[in-house]
């Protein structure tokens, strides 16, 4: 059986359209696929960076000084000789001046 020139140049170009097609397909998906490393690559990267950052703060919070600067900002904790002082903002009343301010309100 022999083929006619113009039946093997159509299974020429279907082959070729077939291949055409499997190789865009696959640089489609090595495309993809790089982009993925990429990103993942990143979020590797923003990951060891925060797990440095999170070290370094268990590195100095591990050391008397760190743990008692934390009780101190987070549980308002003080030692047994210190004294406490709470600041009175600038806009508060007077309570002395506000007491007398009512009391004369009343007559």
């Amino acid at each position: 059986m022999r083929f006619s020139a113009e039946v093997m140049f159509i299974v020429s170009v279907i082959f070729s359209v077939a291949l055409s097609v499997i190789y865009l397909s696959r640089y489609s998906n090595v495309r993809n696929l790089l982009q993925k490393e990429e990103e993942l690559t990143r979020r590797i990267h923003d990951v060891e960076r925060e797990n440095r950052r999170l070290k370094e703060n268990l590195d100095v919070l591990s050391t008397p000084e760190g743990i008692e600067r934390l009780a101190r900002e987070r549980l308002g904790l003080v030692k047994p000789e210190e004294v406490v002082v709470f600041p009175i903002p600038a806009s508060a009343p007077d309570p002395q001046v506000a007491s007398h301010q009512t009391m004369g309100t009343r007559d």
